[in-house]
């Protein structure tokens, strides 16, 4: 039956009920669909939670900060401080944003050339031998990677702006937020993370366990959060979307439209430019492509401006990258355009 004779059905049902009762009836038909689509969100997280739980604490901490994933040399995690900082400060820091970007290509076709060298294949590993591989690769650039975290601290210190709350969705074991902190961005933001795993929770609060009311580490399933519509300025997700099945992508996404008030801000890892998504489950989880045309489609719902940045092709158009670290990489911004004031 599709939905136009669901339809057809329901209205002729309602005939026969009562006008004074259809609003509680209906009601009633919302409350028992939340609770029957609650417990097959329950199940899905119940089984990331369960794949995540199998890693250890200090793997959690710095798996997805290695390699081309470090966040001070990963182009995704740089556009996401980027955004921020026009948001803060407007275009005042676009030549220094130009130049960092420009650094972010340099720092990895270094690592690519030393990967080559080591013939070590890059990649975020839990297996510690692999781990330690990686960062062998890594050393290639110890000496510089923080070397922008050094700039933007000091170009930051003393500046003041309105603050911006922040939710990011999967945050891991703070993973990126550590970075806003160190780069001097982190005090403008009344940031919460919220993350399914009680290691990366505990993790990101033992790094971060006394900043007052500012920043906020949760554990819970971003498929059912607690908090009001339009109650952040900004979500922002990183490499998490395509993880959940399609039903429980959407839900994911419509409580990040839902919540954020001007906008978000989501990288992605495996996304094309096709016209559907294609479901590839993994064990307990997926490794979905997402479609990038798709994906814009449900954030234009409430947010009309949406980038798609394909970061390959970015990164190759501006920077004259080489080559990239994911041929699927994407990040997609979506905000509400600023209202104009009259000041005639």
């Amino acid at each position: 039956m599709g939905v136009a004779d669901k339809a057809v059905v329901r209205s002729r049902w309602l005939r026969w009920v009562p006008g004074w009762a259809r609003p509680a009836l209906r009601t009633l038909r919302r409350q028992v669909r939340d609770i029957l689509a609650g417990g097959r969100w329950q199940t899905e997280a119940a089984k990331l939670r369960r794949s995540w739980a199998k890693l250890p604490a200090e793997t959690l901490d710095d798996y997805l900060v290695s390699g081309y994933q470090n966040p001070r040399i990963n182009a995704q995690s740089i556009l996401a401080r980027h955004f921020l900082l026009t948001e803060l400060f407007g275009s005042e820091f676009e030549p220094m944003m130009r130049e960092e970007l420009e650094f972010c290509v340099d720092a990895n076709a270094a690592l690519r050339r030393r990967a080559g060298e080591l013939g070590v294949a890059m990649s975020q590993y839990t297996d510690p031998e692999k781990r330690a591989a990686v960062k062998k690769v890594c050393a290639v650039i110890a000496d510089r990677e923080g070397t922008y975290e050094r700039k933007w601290s000091k170009a930051l210190a003393g500046r003041e702006a309105d603050t911006l709350r922040v939710l990011e969705f999967a945050c891991g074991s703070a993973n990126d937020y550590r970075f806003l902190d160190a780069y001097g961005i982190a005090r403008f933001l009344d940031y919460t993370g919220v993350d399914l795993n009680e290691d990366n929770i505990r993790n990101a609060r033992q790094r971060f366990p006394v900043r007052g009311a500012t920043v906020r580490f949760e554990l819970g399933s971003i498929l059912d959060l607690p908090y009001a519509d339009d109650s952040v300025d900004y979500v922002l997700a990183f490499d998490i979307f395509e993880h959940l099945s399609l039903p429980a992508m959407h839900k994911a996404m419509n409580e990040a439209i839902r919540i954020a008030r001007k906008g978000v801000v989501i990288a992605f890892f495996i996304m094309v430019d096709k016209p559907d998504h294609i479901v590839r489950p993994k064990d307990s989880y997926h490794w979905n492509e997402l479609s990038a045309g798709r994906i814009q489609e449900l954030l234009k719902v409430k947010f009309p401006t949406v980038r798609a940045i394909h970061i390959p092709t970015f990164l190759a158009a501006d920077y004259g990258a080489e080559h990239s670290y994911n041929p699927k990489a994407w990040t997609v911004i979506a905000e509400r355009p600023a209202v104009q004031t009259n000041t005639s």
